[in-house]
């Protein structure tokens, strides 16, 4: 069924593709100066969105309902995303012990869930650190909490997960220095995600930490 340009009034054809609002308004490209070009990135990205005039100038508090509801859609990716590393995680462990035990179809009907919920502080649970990264370089006014809170909010973790030290001697005077630098770990099934660059700051140096007495072993 045709549909009328909620700007012009006249109905949109097939000859040229309409746009529809966020308040299901639809209106012919040419009416609203979207181009091939910007129609096609709309239609790619879902974080990009058509908003008619009549939404533009909304109430604040109509806005803010808006971003609220953007929010929630984000959340539930997110969670989405946890979901899916947690079943990764599971089928490593089925097919893991199953190539360790030379029994797979025996191994693979034993379910095994890893929970992937970090938010969590109702719970003390026992977590594997077998890695550490060093990161750098920060002022040497930012302290081991500042890194935790940050990274806490970034990776929408609980901040009792994240183990951070700064790397400075304990005689250091910290006026004289010009930077500083942590190790950080968080559990192993996460690790990963502190080589993601976007939740450091603009020049942000992150590398795997080796301890020094291993640096001294591999010069002999």
């Amino acid at each position: 069924m045709a549909e009328n340009c909620s700007k012009c009034k006249k109905v949109i054809t097939s000859k040229e593709t309409g746009i529809n609002c966020s308040c299901q308004k639809k209106f012919h490209r040419s009416c609203v100066n979207i181009d091939d070009t910007l129609f096609e990135a709309i239609q790619k990205n879902p974080m990009i969105v058509f908003s008619c005039d009549d939404c533009r100038q909304q109430s604040p508090k109509a806005m803010a309902a808006k971003l609220q509801a953007l929010d929630e859609k984000l959340n539930k990716v997110s969670n989405g995303v946890n979901q899916i590393q947690g079943r990764m995680y599971q089928q490593y462990f089925q097919f893991g012990n199953a190539n360790n035990q030379g029994d797979a179809k025996k191994q693979t009907n034993n379910l095994i869930v890893v929970g992937n919920n970090c938010n969590s502080d109702r719970l003390q649970v026992v977590c594997d650190y077998g890695r550490w990264v060093q990161v750098g370089k920060f002022a040497t006014s930012t302290s081991e909490e500042d890194i935790i809170e940050h990274l806490a909010q970034e990776l929408k973790i609980n901040k009792n997960l994240v183990k951070c030290t700064k790397l400075v001697k304990n005689d250091a005077n910290l006026a004289a220095l010009s930077y500083c630098k942590f190790k950080i770990s968080i559990p192993d099934y996460r690790f990963n995600e502190l080589f993601n660059e976007a939740i450091w700051p603009s020049g942000v140096m992150v590398s795997p930490f080796t301890p020094r007495s291993q640096l001294n072993q591999n010069r002999i």
